[in-house]
């Protein structure tokens, strides 16, 4: 089964949903839509009993494609998520060096500038501020320092590709930084995009069971069928 093409015939309807109406999931996305695909299968077989009780048929038939339209949507976000996870442990794994880079970096250009009063108000603006975002600005200000002044650090023997490592290093952790904190956000469009074909789901999957339980109220066989296990059991 193709679910982007599912995805697709649903997307405007998916993507229209009110946000204030989403609802979070709260039974694993491969069993709604598996007894999304079973539900319609159970629908068509009272199709005229269930049309007769008020059923929209148009619900019944555009199970499968919302359930795939929903798989789709899965895979996207959990794709989305799995990267985003991976990003976080690469900075946890590379954050510390590259803030013990640029503490070696602010120590030797401290002593290199320490005659130089208006390089030295730089990097003691340099040195203020605290948190991720700022270490990766004080790389790229002491990389563009070092290259602008270099004969002070000649003068102490300063490594002059460690300006360059410092700009390579702070685009490195900036993508990171970015990717990490995703990790964290739950307004990813992706996710709202998931949530939102599981309500659209869900909400057609009510409506046709409600129904159905209310026809066969006296046919405990059939009645079962409309009957959501996964919250029964």
């Amino acid at each position: 089964m193709d679910y982007q093409n599912d995805f697709e015939t649903n997307k405007e309807e998916i993507q229209a949903f009110p946000l204030k109406d989403v609802k979070l999931p709260d039974t694993p996305i491969d069993i709604v839509a598996a007894d999304a695909e079973t539900l319609q299968v159970e629908a068509i077989e009272d199709k005229e009993a269930l049309v007769a009780a008020g059923l929209d048929w148009s619900k019944t038939e555009n199970l499968r494609t919302r359930a795939g339209a929903l798989r789709y949507c899965q895979a996207v976000w959990m794709s989305e998520y799995r990267a985003r996870q991976e990003a976080q442990k690469e900075w946890l794994n590379l954050s510390p060096e590259a803030y013990n880079f640029r503490d070696e970096m602010l120590h030797h250009f401290s002593f290199a500038y320490r005659a130089y009063p208006d390089i030295k108000t730089k990097i003691a603006r340099i040195r203020d501020g605290n948190g991720h975002a700022d270490m990766i600005q004080d790389l790229i200000e002491l990389a563009v320092l070092g290259e602008k002044y270099p004969e002070p650090l000649a003068v102490i023997n300063f490594d002059v590709t460690l300006n360059q490592k410092a700009r390579t290093t702070a685009r490195t952790m900036s993508e990171l930084l970015a990717a990490s904190n995703g990790s964290k956000d739950d307004s990813s469009a992706n996710k709202v995009i998931r949530d939102k074909a599981y309500t659209l789901l869900i909400e057609d999957m009510r409506i046709i069971r409600e129904i159905g339980q209310y026809v066969f109220w006296r046919n405990p066989e059939r009645k079962e069928k409309y009957v959501n296990t996964y919250k029964r059991g």
